[in-house]
């Protein structure tokens, strides 16, 4: 008797072997799915909008801008706002707590308008535009899409979108990867990705990081994607990060200043503030050098790793979530950055949903802390802030524990490396098409 088993045997009975019939979605269907998305995407961004509303009508005073979940730093510095001393665990705040371009976009629109409502509603344009631009980005470099209904509804959104013009920094730096790794229809161009990752760092460092995976994964990148030397993107991204210092000779002045002023909400650190365990300048130096070395370790264990093939977005979740892990400070444009990368890296369901409501408790608890530090008893005790930081912290250890699994799956768009095609069935003419089509679907987590 031949030597097969009855599964075998029986298989041109039952339709052919596991994975003869997947194929890869037509246009037609990917182009409805990304009208989906970006239907999606645009409600979101409606109700983030909405959740602006009363604060556009009340001028964002406060404490009442932090009761209605909209106030921000943005419109705190306009208005030369900072948080109170009763505030535990919360940064100082204010024109010199923003970043370089963010501080000069506010004395910029100061020289044009007095009224705070003004310039909120040109930044929640701008905002607006930059979602756009990522929800874009992000299915132009997605090869499955339907993960991507993480970001796309993503409660970060409704509590980020006043806050700061961290969404204008993450479009560039997802942008940046895009043309970097040439995903169709773009070519590559790596200088001028050197060039958008130089721009948003200024808005948020954090942009070096996504430069720092970009740079590792570009000679040996994963799947099928072409190699690119990063040197190019390397010398643009310092050519005109010397540009914006020369012309802005307050770049070192904000770095002193955050470095005595670094711990904020969300952070490992302001629990520790928030228990009078030490002080904000104690803590600050500490956990900024810890952040550095878990930032260092992690790109050597990329660096060592990446023979077999590096993809980008698995590099910069864990990069950016490892340093947001130990970071002095994490507020929700912080974790906005990782967002884009976790949706293309974790495929797990129950990990998306649980980051999801651990953001949205944090970002309800921070601002209700807030209107407790204004007026004592009528907002939630930092005991609870505390609790509810802690427990998203948790939830970010279990984002980092899943990028890492999925370090050496292919997130990008592009081929799959070639593997063993399924059996052939008995009489099966179009078997090797078949299965060339199942290697290009990919296999979910």
């Amino acid at each position: 008797m031949p030597n097969q088993s009855s599964t075998r045997i029986a298989e041109p009975l039952l339709g052919g072997p596991v994975g003869i019939h997947l194929a890869s979605a037509g246009a037609r269907f990917r182009r409805g799915q990304a009208y989906i998305f970006a239907g999606i995407l645009g409600l979101t961004t409606f109700l983030a909008l909405a959740l602006q509303g009363p604060c556009m009508s009340s001028g964002y005073e406060q404490p009442s801008a932090s009761a209605r979940m909209c106030a921000g730093s943005l419109s705190a510095a306009f208005l030369g706002q900072v948080n109170p001393e009763e505030a535990l665990g919360r940064s100082h705040g204010g024109m010199a707590g923003l970043a370089v371009l963010d501080s000069r976009f506010v004395q910029l629109l100061k020289l044009v308008t007095d009224d705070v409502t003004v310039f909120m509603a040109i930044v929640l344009l701008i905002n607006v535009i930059a979602f756009a631009a990522l929800g874009v980005a992000l299915l132009v470099l997605a090869r499955q899409r339907a993960w991507l209904v993480a970001a796309f509804a993503s409660p970060v959104i409704l509590f980020t979108l006043g806050s700061t013009l961290d969404p204008v920094a993450l479009a560039l730096s997802v942008w940046a990867m895009v043309i970097f790794v040439g995903s169709s229809p773009l070519t590559s161009r790596p200088w001028l990705s050197g060039v958008l990752l130089g721009l948003a760092a200024f808005i948020n460092p954090l942009a070096l990081l996504v430069l720092l995976a970009l740079s590792l994964a570009g000679p040996r990148p994963a799947g099928r994607l072409c190699p690119q030397d990063p040197r190019m993107m390397l010398a643009t991204a310092t050519i005109t990060s010397a540009i914006i210092l020369v012309l802005d000779g307050s770049a070192i002045e904000r770095i002193v200043h955050w470095m005595g002023d670094a711990v904020d909400g969300g952070s490992f650190a302001s629990i520790l503030v928030m228990a009078r365990l030490g002080t904000a300048e104690v803590w600050a130096p500490v956990w900024i050098i810890g952040s550095a070395g878990v930032i260092a370790a992690i790109a050597i264990s990329l660096y060592m790793v990446r023979r077999t093939g590096l993809d980008p977005a698995v590099a910069a979740c864990l990069l950016i979530g490892g340093c947001l892990l130990l970071a002095p400070g994490m507020m929700p444009w912080n974790s906005l950055w990782i967002l884009p990368f976790f949706a293309l890296t974790v495929r797990r369901w129950w990990v998306l949903i649980i980051w999801a409501l651990a953001e949205t408790a944090f970002a309800i608890a921070i601002h209700l802390g807030d209107v407790n530090a204004y007026e004592s008893g009528k907002g939630l005790e930092p005991t609870f802030v505390a609790l509810v930081t802690l427990l998203r912290l948790l939830a970010l250890v279990a984002v980092v524990i899943c990028a890492g699994e999925n370090l050496y799956r292919r997130r990008i768009r592009g081929r799959l490396r070639r593997i063993e095609p399924p059996r052939r069935a008995i009489g099966d003419v179009d078997g090797d098409q078949a299965a060339v089509s199942g290697q290009e679907h990919g296999n979910p987590t």
